[in-house]
């Protein structure tokens, strides 16, 4: 008897001597452990990583004891190159975030687990997905990817200054062009009535706006700028070719600002000193809170829509943040249901991090009071129906996106030969497309 006691003790005290499972979450986020690390309550989270942070705190609370979630942070303009390198030296996350736009490039290289067959047994919807989450998860006949959200172009307008310049509705909305010579009419008649540029862009060290502002111009003309394979881009369309003279319109006539980096165009707007600015749904949490305080430019003053129609058809340039578990992130069964759980548990908490700023990635989400209620989020809430990217199946997006932005930049500012710079940018990209493409076949890393 005696024995079977010291028995049953030692195998109860095993028990509770137990480690916690501990999988690695890698993320671009950043850092606010010192003001978030403990926290718990979602209504007191404001901002990505506070969110992210919180979300974490609440399920390593709940399940203390057994798993733990340890994030991992890396800079987000470096993030993929450290990812890579990551998962070559076999360190690898049990989750990650990653953009829809980049999924393919992991998918092809066989990196990436299917999601889609263990939704249904986790509790997750997928027909829940809106229709932008559903198409940056899915790729190759399979759901390779949680969604997290949508983020897309928008824009942003300081209505104070659009009442001065004559350009609100009876209601107090802004009044939002709908044909490019009516976007040309507001953007003149604005300057003309506060001697400020109409819009906001960023020139300066930022590839991505004309790069993106450019996919977002030539799907609203039912182009594409891959009209024949995802390995050759068209640069010399005629929709390419309308964009470019809208872009040099704008800037020829000073109804731009100039020479700015994202964040002297982001502090431009804040302050006053333009009309209108194109930038994402990720500043909706940051001018909102100037909105509702007294004393700013922005007190009262602020709306956002989404990229309006200037022509054939709606569309947004929109990216999306998923979830992926790489494979050989999990070990063992019990990683596989802590990661599992953790993604259940992101799901169960999307319209939270719709307060971001993003779009939630579950329709039920996108029409809850809960969402709506937030502000701005009724007049973006049609993002998630029209937003639109490069095609899925196209290689190097981030790159892709950053060379037509460069070439941009220099035709509209700099005053580059479109009949020397298209063809030569073209080819540049298609070539480097060729050989990514040779490059997968071979099973090589470019």
């Amino acid at each position: 008897m005696k024995r079977l006691l010291i028995l049953a003790l030692a195998l109860l005290l095993a028990g509770t001597a137990r480690a916690e499972t501990v999988i690695k979450l890698s993320h671009f986020f950043g850092v606010c452990e010192a003001e978030f690390g403990r926290n718990l309550d979602l209504e007191k989270a404001n901002g990505e990583c506070p969110m992210l942070t919180t979300l974490v705190n609440r399920f390593n609370d709940q399940h203390r004891g057994r798993w733990r979630v340890q994030m991992q942070v890396m800079e987000h303009s470096s993030y993929y190159p450290q990812l890579g390198a990551r998962l070559v030296s076999r360190d690898v996350p049990a989750i990650s975030i990653m953009h829809a736009s980049q999924l393919n490039d992991f998918v092809k290289r066989g990196l990436v687990e299917p999601l889609g067959p263990a939704f249904a047994a986790t509790g997750i919807d997928a027909n829940d997905f809106t229709p932008h989450a559903r198409s940056g998860a899915w790729r190759a006949e399979a759901f390779y990817a949680l969604p997290a959200d949508s983020h897309a172009w928008l824009w942003h307008f300081n209505t104070r200054l659009m009442a001065k310049a004559g350009l609100l509705d009876a209601r107090g909305e802004p009044l939002v062009p709908h044909r490019p010579a009516e976007l040309l009419d507001h953007a003149r008649r604005f300057k003309a009535a506060t001697g400020k540029p109409y819009l906001a862009w960023m020139t300066s060290n930022d590839t991505a706006f004309f790069g993106r502002t450019l996919i977002n111009l030539v799907a609203q003309q039912g182009a594409s700028l891959f009209p024949e394979s995802p390995l050759k881009i068209d640069l010399q369309s005629p929709a390419v070719k309308e964009a470019l003279r809208l872009f040099r319109a704008l800037e020829r006539e000073g109804l731009t600002t100039r020479d700015m980096d994202y964040s002297a165009a982001v502090q431009a707007f804040m302050n006053g000193q333009v009309g209108m600015m194109i930038n994402g749904t990720w500043l909706l949490g940051p001018l909102n809170a100037q909105a509702r305080t007294p004393g700013t430019p922005l007190f009262e003053a602020y709306r956002a829509i989404p990229f309006p129609q200037l022509y054939a058809r709606p569309a947004a340039w929109a990216d999306s943040h998923e979830w992926v578990m790489f494979k050989g992130g999990t070990r063992t069964a019990d990683e596989q249901a802590a990661a599992w759980a953790f993604l259940k548990h992101w799901h169960d908490h999307d319209v939270y991090w719709a307060r971001t700023g993003q779009l939630p990635a579950r329709m039920s989400s996108l029409k809850s009071a809960a969402y709506l209620d937030l502000p701005q989020r009724r007049a973006i809430a049609p993002v998630a129906e029209i937003g639109v990217a490069l095609p899925p199946t196209v290689a190097r997006q981030f790159r892709v996106i950053a060379s037509m932005g460069e070439l941009f930049n220099d035709l509209v500012v700099g005053g580059g030969d479109e009949a020397v710079e298209l063809p030569k940018v073209q080819t540049t990209l298609t070539r480097m497309l060729t050989r990514e493409a040779q490059f997968i076949a071979e099973g090589k890393k470019p």
